[in-house]
């Protein structure tokens, strides 16, 4: 039996061989596996301090220049320094602030003026769309305003280029790994085959990219001047400490690697999950752009203020998540002693990582957990999470993006409602089954957008 994505395959296993303390130990290749199924599991591995590191290996080494950079899979000191700088400059450029919600809402906009063009060029009325990475774009440029201060226009071979870049990167790993780092010697014998080749081109153009802006940043910064953006910040602590290895610029690299990674891609992925169930259940479409129209009107798009009026689009954000993250891991975790969960021996340096499966799929939390239904989250009209969403996390490494997050696809969904109906294009229902890979796609489909003026 062919069981597909590997969270999945935890499904089976759970199912099978029922473990009422949530965990299940795989052997794969030469790493210790430790997954993490259950609400409380998940809770417990997140919580354990013996538990805070990230893997080392092959893997994880050459996506950084054959070291541990970044913020993202790096642990200790790296990982605190790094992760503090971030959140603290990210900060000053109105991240949790203002200035963020400005840059989200003119990305919303637009998309609006965008998909309004598409329409009047096809006679005014409606127009047939890709839908699957529709918002990709604009998603990204949310973060890369933040980093460099510049934002792409969908379309441009840059910006094109990058993203079908993203998408064989995710489409041939997972977050455990890829099979070359599993059977390292697979790297020598069949490179193309284990994924090697693969991943070290895909770093390799990813890079390329990124170290072009920050060349031009370099060009054109004056560290007597304030910072423009997070590039700008980090080339000011270069010039302030030039000895500290921190803060190279492959260390930057890194972390822009790790915010696109980490960001745009995992809040594209949710929205493209969000449209494809709005367009399998239109009736849901109607209601949210009825609660639209009685708080925001039509004379502006949703902000980001309006949400504590706005509980049932909030609700669809929310269902939209949970159905991405029934399909992939969180950023795999290191035991970095011997230790111990639910009275488990856990060998120093296995791998522990949490299957959000297990914690948004149980019927419990999440009567017919299999379905797209906002209504979960309303008690009395107003948002009341379940005890097992915890989509971002638990403890120190919480998502620092949860709220950035959240704010696309709030505002990214309710424009587009505000505006369109989204319809299915007759014999072409898009497809609940998602494509494999290091995150969880929606396979790739059409849709009409008919608009509502």
């Amino acid at each position: 039996m062919r069981l597909g994505m590997l969270c999945k395959v935890i499904d089976e296993l759970a199912r099978r061989y029922v473990n009422p303390y949530g965990y299940y130990g795989l052997k794969i290749g030469k790493d210790k596996v430790v997954i993490a199924y259950t609400n409380e599991a998940i809770s417990e591995m997140m919580t354990n301090e013996d538990i805070d590191g990230r893997p080392d290996g092959i893997f994880y080494r050459l996506r950084t220049f054959n070291t541990r950079l970044g913020v993202l899979l790096t642990d200790g000191e790296m990982w605190v320094e790094q992760r503090r700088f971030i959140l603290r400059h990210l900060k000053n450029f109105g991240f949790a602030r203002s200035g963020m919600v400005d840059i989200v809402h003119n990305e919303a906009s637009c998309l609006l003026q965008d998909l309004r063009a598409k329409i009047m060029a096809n006679g005014g009325k409606e127009a047939r769309i890709e839908m699957h990475d529709l918002t990709s774009v604009y998603v990204l440029n949310t973060l890369w305003c933040m980093l460099s201060g510049r934002r792409y226009e969908p379309g441009s071979p840059e910006i094109t280029e990058l993203l079908e870049t993203f998408f064989e990167l995710f489409k041939n790993i997972d977050m455990v790994g890829a099979l070359f780092s599993h059977f390292p010697l697979l790297r020598f014998i069949a490179p193309d085959f284990s994924g090697y080749n693969g991943f070290v081109e895909s770093h390799r153009a990813l890079y390329s990219f990124m170290s072009k802006e920050i060349e031009l940043h370099r060009k054109s910064y004056r560290n007597y001047d304030e910072p423009r953006d997070l590039m700008d910040s980090y080339l000011r602590a270069q010039d302030k400490d030039t000895e500290n290895p921190m803060f190279s610029d492959e260390s930057l690299l890194a972390i822009c690697l790790d915010m696109f990674l980490a960001g745009s891609e995992t809040t594209n992925k949710s929205l493209g999950f969000c449209f494809m169930h709005l367009i399998r259940q239109p009736e849901i479409q109607e209601r949210a752009f009825a609660e639209i129209k009685d708080v925001v009107g039509l004379e502006r798009i949703p902000e980001w203020s309006d949400r504590s009026k706005m509980p049932y689009c909030e609700a669809i954000t929310l269902e939209a998540v949970r159905m991405f993250m029934l399909h992939t891991f969180g950023i795999p975790h290191r035991a970095m002693c011997d230790t111990r969960l639910s009275g488990y021996e856990i060998p120093k340096d296995t791998m522990v990582i949490a299957c959000f499966r297990g914690m948004l799929i149980n019927g419990f939390d999440f009567p017919e957990p299999e379905v797209f239904d906002p209504e979960r989250y309303l008690v009395g009209g107003q948002i009341k999470l379940p005890e097992a969403f915890n989509p971002f996390g638990f403890g120190r490494h919480r998502c620092m993006g949860d709220l950035l997050g959240r704010q696309n696809l709030f505002m990214f969904t309710t424009t587009l409602l505000q505006h369109f109906k989204l319809v299915a294009i007759p014999g072409q229902m898009p497809e609940e089954v998602p494509l494999e890979g290091a995150t969880a796609a929606v396979k790739p489909y059409d849709a009409m957008l008919v608009s509502r003026s």
